[in-house]
């Protein structure tokens, strides 16, 4: 208030004379922000891993190879958008959100199989009895048939007329004739950033890799844009050897989170979360190889909580050291089994030991890893199953 009155206290005696005031100036102060300037507070959409991502008003981007499971990533955030939670996904918000997916590329039977088959098996788990072919918040388009002229306009139309809160463009080279047109290029990004901002939602960007290795190398001049402009950009890939995915999130604006997505796909072709701390021994083709943990790091008094049966003590008092007898320990819970799933492992590791926190029992079957007391392996199914080593 006080900058309006100074304002008007210096044009009152200009009052009647010519301005010299431009219509670009005016224009201009319209965008100035102050210390007094009122805007809203960032409103994000969901989170994954308990961090804050998909903010409204602004781009995400979704990128991989081609078949890495960009798709699949976009399914969960369209369920989300009905389902509380979908693995590390959670929506923030207790109303549904309306979503609007936009598929450029696939044939129509795709689409429709994508959000019956996939998005409508995910909202019907654990009993919940939303329909979702008849939900009017969701907005299934197929729009491979058209022009990009076309693709363009009636994203506007649609965003305008029912104001989804997030939006899905799969794929988002198809708004334009050619990813390698730079001004096409920034004209399209620069269109969807002002529809982000005018509809007041995410607008979730799909876009491919080039097939270079280096996962921040988006395909054309476009997404050279997309790189610059969005708030977030997540990687899907596909896990070497394996049928495992994992989604990372490579950079934000705000909130970094650390923690990769991994997930494989059941029979009745539904994501299911995998451990990071399993997944890892696959991922990249590399050995696994855990870093140097610190879990007997603690007091005597502490490791006095643990089943004593499988804790290994060295001299006596102060001096005194211990570790755990991982080798018996795991053949105690592999119970002559020849494989084992990594859920009932972690069950009865954590019941035997009377370890009580997952977060440390993840550094106790890392040590066991590295110390080839067990190994992760994929069985035939494609699921990632753990096997002990020979002794």
């Amino acid at each position: 208030m006080k900058e309006k009155e100074k304002l008007l206290a210096d044009e009152l005696p200009l009052a009647g004379q010519p301005s010299s005031v431009s219509p670009q100036l005016m224009k201009l102060d319209s965008y100035r922000i102050t210390a007094d300037t009122v805007v809203p507070e960032e409103e994000f959409l969901m989170r994954m891993y308990g961090k804050p991502c998909l903010p409204r008003r602004d781009l995400t981007a979704v990128t991989g190879v081609e078949k890495c499971g960009k798709t699949f990533f976009t399914s969960m955030m369209m369920a989300c958008c009905a389902k509380r939670q979908v693995l590390a996904l959670e929506r923030i918000g207790e109303k549904p959100l309306k979503v609007m997916w936009y598929d450029t590329e696939q044939s129509r039977q795709s689409t429709k199989g994508i959000f019956v088959d996939r998005v409508g098996k995910m909202l019907q788990e654990d009993d919940q009895k939303e329909d979702v072919y008849d939900d009017c918040n969701y907005l299934i388009y197929n729009v491979r048939a058209c022009t990009y002229k076309e693709r363009m306009e009636y994203l506007i139309t649609g965003i305008e007329t029912y104001h989804p809160d997030l939006v899905i463009i799969d794929n988002v080279s198809d708004l334009l004739p050619s990813v390698n047109d730079a001004d096409e290029s920034q004209r399209v990004i620069a269109q969807l950033m002002e529809l982000a901002t005018m509809g007041n939602c995410n607008i979730v960007v799909v876009i491919h890799v080039n097939r270079t290795g280096d996962k921040r190398n988006l395909r054309g001049w476009l997404g050279t844009e997309v790189l610059h402009k969005s708030f977030e950009v997540f990687y899907c890939e596909q896990v070497p050897r394996s049928e495992l995915y994992s989604v990372e999130q490579l950079l934000t604006r705000k909130y970094r989170i650390t923690d990769k997505l991994y997930y494989m796909i059941n029979d009745d072709g539904l994501p299911e979360l995998v451990s990071k701390t399993i997944a890892s021994s696959l991922d990249n083709e590399e050995i696994h190889v855990p870093k140097k943990s610190n879990i007997y790091n603690m007091s005597t008094d502490k490791v006095n909580t643990f089943n004593q049966d499988y804790i290994l003590r060295v001299g006596e008092g102060k001096g005194s050291t211990w570790e755990w007898d991982l080798r018996r320990l795991f053949d105690d819970a592999m119970n002559g089994c020849s494989m084992i799933s990594l859920d009932m492992l972690k069950e009865r590791v954590m019941q035997l030991s009377h370890i009580q926190m997952a977060k440390y029992y993840e550094k106790v079957f890392d040590l066991a890893v590295d110390k080839h007391v067990v190994t992760t392996t994929i069985d035939r199914k494609g699921r990632v199953v753990v096997i002990t080593t020979p002794s």
